[in-house]
């Protein structure tokens, strides 16, 4: 149980900006509505006066917008992403921002990866085509310990992922930026590290966060580093992957197929060949959705932190862009 933020007790009067339009959006809001009585809501684009706004729970609002309130506080992300927020030339300096992160959302992650996960590994996507042309034949098979499955990124949704599939027994390795040590887990770090860690990937699940330097980090020279056969699971950003590369990874066989969430459009386009390739699968970017009953306390407990004048809890590196 998530305990409900306190009203602050003769705080002047205030507003938030609020722009989500997701399907759970509107329960968002109202949750957060229901734990700060004492603020006022305002919905994009009904921003009334801007100098009244001084938080902002925004998810792809216009470029330029948030600019244009001279008294924010706080930007606050209700999903676990904030490439969003970065790709805004003109998003203000110095206001503190931070992400959702979630448990509730980061179990639901790791449910996802491992059942992909377990998919590739014990062949349906064989036995699928098998099927198909009425073909009895059975796939020769890995144990779990002889196969190894890499997780490109190793925050909060790498570092649960990682627990789902550990009591399976496969042979896990991790890479990021920076060292982090997880149990169980042989972990990598820094783009020196990366080759290895690409080259003994036999299944690689993509959960790094969109930055400058990891946009299409995953084209023709990284995919050309996975073990031939390998397979892709990604449920980051759709512009870590370039999709031509892609493509031309499946068709040749240097990866037996890919589970894709996330799309450098999306919805995806329907003349998009990645709704048809035979090796590919698509869900509509639901790995890890927000969850109004856990997303909305979170976000107003970070509202209440900075009416308290503390920091924000676990801010945004703005450097690193996450």
């Amino acid at each position: 149980m998530i305990a409900l933020p306190p009203v602050i007790e003769g705080y002047p009067a205030m507003a938030l900006l609020f722009h989500c339009e997701w399907e759970e959006g509107e329960a968002i809001r109202e949750g957060l509505s229901r734990l700060l009585p004492d603020v006022e809501f305002r919905v994009w684009p009904d921003v009334g006066d801007p100098a009244d706004i001084e938080f902002a729970v925004v998810w792809k609002l216009p470029h330029g917008r948030l600019a244009g309130f001279p008294n924010l506080k706080a930007i606050l992300s209700p999903g676990a992403g904030v490439d969003h927020l970065f790709e805004d030339p003109a998003l203000p300096e110095g206001v503190p921002i931070a992400r959702l992160i979630d448990p509730l959302m980061a179990g639901r992650m790791a449910e996802y990866t491992a059942a992909l996960t377990l998919w590739s590994h014990r062949k349906f996507d064989v036995y699928a085509d098998l099927q198909s042309r009425r073909s009895w034949r059975q796939a020769p098979q890995k144990d779990a310990g002889d196969r190894r499955v890499g997780i490109l990124g190793l925050g909060a949704l790498g570092r649960a992922t990682t627990r789902r599939l550990r009591p399976f027994g496969f042979a896990l390795s991790g890479w990021s930026r920076t060292l982090k040590e997880e149990p169980g887990v042989t972990s990598r770090h820094g783009d020196d590290a990366l080759a290895d860690f690409l080259s003994e990937s036999e299944i690689l699940v993509c959960l790094l966060p969109l930055t400058p330097e990891t946009r299409g980090l995953l084209g023709e020279e990284a995919l050309g580093r996975l073990p031939r056969g390998a397979y892709l699971i990604n449920c980051a950003r759709g512009s870590l992957v370039v999709e031509a590369d892609l493509l031309a990874a499946l068709d040749s066989g240097r990866l037996s197929g890919a589970a894709l969430d996330v799309f450098d459009e999306e919805p995806l386009p329907q003349d998009n060949p990645l709704w048809t390739h035979p090796k590919v699968r698509i869900t509509p970017h639901v790995s890890s959705l927000t969850a109004p009953e856990t997303a909305a306390p979170m976000l107003a407990a970070q509202v209440r932190r900075v009416q308290r004048g503390e920091a924000l809890d676990r801010p945004v590196d703005r450097d690193a862009g996450y």
